[in-house]
């Protein structure tokens, strides 16, 4: 028995996807179509995970933190019979990533990070998502509604209008518990940056050309952190969310990344 719910496509050593804040892992649908063995999970409280508070009580958990999630993926693989995995995270996903990645190293292949901050939120930052939470507490989910105007691309917006309106219904869809939750646990999180630093499995770093939220110098400074040669991929007419933006461009660098070449 699991603890999350996820879904397994294809065999052998899989490309472990983990999702963007507030979405859920249908957002990797068209990405994984492009590839050979993929495993998506929701987080607790999202997609048809169990809810944030029957996680936390089966790890002790005390307070919302992306270590729990981390640890339930952990736990997963193992009941699964996975031992090794290439992991890849987009957003809050590549936080929980670099989380996986302190709590269990020998379990990764390789990295990806896809337009994710693994450094802890600005105080500025943090109170927002506090507000954010205590909001989403009585019911109001709002706060994330700007995030299709303000964190997809232009392009988007205008080339791929179903793309957009996609986006805007996944986010009219977050339940208020869940957003509590999760803003609650991003606000905590450390600063990860320190992982890159002795890192010595490949590393794939991408973002798409408009996410202003991972900006190219983050990248390039978690490049220059890594001792060997990073790959720095950026996906044009893509924001924030380039698994829906720009599947076929970011399933093509995955599937470069798995295989080696």
């Amino acid at each position: 028995m699991t603890y999350l719910f996820y879904r397994m496509t294809g065999s052998g050593t899989p490309l472990l996807l983990l999702h963007a804040m507030p979405l859920d892992s249908t957002m990797y649908d068209e990405v994984r179509g492009h590839l050979d063995t993929v495993l998506t999970v929701d987080a607790p409280g999202f997609g048809k995970s169990p809810s944030c508070s029957e996680i936390d009580s089966k790890f002790g958990a005390t307070a919302p933190s992306l270590d729990t999630m981390a640890e339930a993926v952990i736990a997963d693989l193992e009941e699964m019979g996975i031992d090794r995995v290439f992991l890849g995270g987009l957003s809050m996903g590549g936080a929980v990533a670099v989380s996986i990645l302190e709590k269990a190293p020998d379990l990764v292949a390789g990295l990806v990070l896809m337009d994710t901050n693994i450094g802890a939120d600005a105080p500025e930052a943090r109170e927002k998502r506090l507000e954010a939470a205590n909001k989403a507490d009585d019911g109001d989910v709002s706060s994330v509604y700007v995030m299709a105007d303000t964190m997809t691309s232009p392009v988007t917006k205008e080339a791929r209008p179903e793309v957009y309106a996609d986006i805007s219904r996944r986010l009219h869809e977050v339940q208020g518990p869940s957003l509590a939750w999760m803003q609650r646990a991003m606000a905590a999180r450390p600063d990860r940056r320190q992982l890159i630093d002795t890192l010595d499995i490949p590393l794939l770093l991408i973002r798409g050309e408009d996410d202003a939220s991972c900006t190219a110098e983050m990248m390039e400074g978690l490049a220059g952190r890594y001792q060997g040669s990073a790959t720095v991929a950026t996906i044009t007419s893509a924001g924030h969310f380039t698994a829906l933006e720009t599947p076929g461009e970011l399933a093509g660098l995955l599937s470069e990344f798995v295989s080696g070449k």
